[in-house]
């Protein structure tokens, strides 16, 4: 769309953004994504994975790029009412491009393109009812930059009590 700056689509904690210059006047992704959803007797694994293709008509440079993700998720019962999950994800730019993360968002949405970012996350729940549950993760973040530079030490802790009503 025209003179429009992001999408509506979220990726790597961000819009998906132009990352043509201020002569960009508009910016397209083409999207393709397979996913696969698995449930156990005791458990569930997903996993996906996807491509897109980014270009914008950026008078002052080429900024085409090709964009590749992936994930896949184990969850296990532990007891009827406590889990574990895994995590595993990644997502590959090699030219870049603006993927937050866990990242400072101002640097990593704005500033500087990322190439590479894998995150690792574990967590666990516990099941109150079919309507609470109690969750925590932990999350090893790291990747690289456009420049070669490394994405360290960009982890995450969370708790969450989830109701549905």
């Amino acid at each position: 769309m025209q003179n429009d700056y992001w999408s509506a689509l979220w990726f790597g904690n961000g819009w998906l953004q132009s990352i043509g210059g201020t002569g960009t006047t508009w910016f397209k992704l083409n999207l393709a994504e397979g996913d696969v959803d698995i449930t156990l007797s005791h458990g569930s694994l997903r996993v996906f994975g996807g491509y897109m293709h980014y270009t914008d008509d950026d008078p002052a440079g080429h900024n085409a790029r090709d964009i590749y993700y992936y994930s896949i998720e184990g969850v296990a019962d532990i007891t009827h009412k406590f889990y574990t999950a895994v995590r595993f994800s990644q997502a590959l730019a090699r030219d870049g491009f603006p993927i937050p993360g866990e990242g400072n968002f101002d640097d990593y949405y704005h500033d500087t393109l990322t190439s590479q970012l894998w995150r690792l996350s574990l967590g666990a729940g516990y099941r109150f009812s079919k309507r609470l549950v109690l969750k925590a993760e932990y999350a090893f973040e790291h990747g690289r930059e456009a420049n070669g530079d490394g994405r360290n030490s960009e982890n995450f802790v969370g708790t969450q009590a989830a109701f549905q009503f």
